[in-house]
């Protein structure tokens, strides 16, 4: 009776363990399969930005490129994998107001993220499965760096505008005409707005998806860095520094965020730079 019991229990422990490494090989399988995708959909958001500048060719690369990234999407969202989907709601979204034409990129951008958001908090296993929206931790080592790479970061930006002091242009007539009082306050505000909606976008949605599903890796930074730094090559400022700037200033952001567990640190950087242009732009565009 005994080793009756001692076999049937034996039996038991090995289907409970062929179980478990069943259930282990068919979760890798969902994963690769989901890194397949999510790796995919990047490599679009980083190339089709491109492809607006745009003649023939690159037009129906555009649209070749936009058809990708709807079956992409398509199939993460009817497998509900989160990481993926997150990432196809963004662009396609993006590509939907590009060829509708609903103003500039900047605005397409925000609205993009707006209509992720309704879409994360109305649909469950979605909202689940993101955790880019997290803070993170807050200590003053971290907090120094952050402050410390900005400032260097704004102080490359003032220096290289002496240099290059046309690079502006575009943005300065864009300033409206009222007075200072009103003016800094509102420019201060769009440029900590940009801040906060390009870090949820980059080292939340983007990178965030990334490591979930390739883990914390070089190549996740690398990823997320470079369609940074494309986004910012065709819509950015300023144009002429974009390209290996941009993608080490992407890099050291993902660093921060990853560092930090969430998106105060990289968001209080980047806040920095991008009042450092203010400040330029608003000295070029005031007598």
């Amino acid at each position: 009776m005994v080793r009756a019991l001692r076999k049937q229990d034996g039996v038991l422990l090995f289907s409970d363990l062929l179980a478990r490494q069943t259930n282990g090989m068919k979760l890798r399988t969902v994963i690769r399969s989901e890194a397949a995708v999510v790796v995919s959909l990047t490599v679009l958001a980083t190339v089709l930005p491109f492809t607006t500048l745009a003649s023939m060719p690159l037009a129906i690369i555009l649209g070749a490129g936009a058809v990708a990234a709807i079956l992409l999407t398509a199939v993460a969202v009817a497998r509900r994998m989160a990481a993926a989907s997150s990432i196809g709601l963004l662009l396609v979204t993006m590509l939907l107001l590009e060829a509708v034409g609903v103003g500039s990129r900047r605005v397409q951008f925000g609205l993009a993220f707006i209509v992720y958001g309704v879409v994360i908090w109305r649909v469950s296993w979605l909202r689940k499965g993101v955790t880019w929206y997290r803070a993170g931790s807050w200590n003053i080592r971290l907090a120094a760096v952050a402050v410390a790479f900005g400032l260097v970061t704004a102080s490359t930006l003032w220096v290289l505008h002496e240099e290059w002091p046309g690079e502006l242009d575009d943005v300065i007539v864009l300033v409206p005409a009222w007075p200072m009082w009103v003016l800094l306050p509102a420019a201060v505000v769009v440029a900590v707005m940009n801040a906060v909606l390009e870090e949820a976008v980059y080292r939340g949605v983007l990178q965030g998806s990334l490591e979930r599903v390739l883990g914390p890796r070089v190549l996740a930074l690398a990823l997320q860095a470079a369609a940074f730094a494309a986004m910012h090559s065709v819509v950015g400022v300023p144009w002429r520094f974009a390209g290996p700037g941009l993608f080490a200033y992407g890099l050291v952001m993902g660093v921060l965020r990853r560092r930090s567990g969430g998106l105060a640190i990289p968001t209080l950087a980047h806040a920095i730079t991008d009042l450092a242009i203010v400040g330029v732009v608003l000295a070029r565009a005031t007598p």
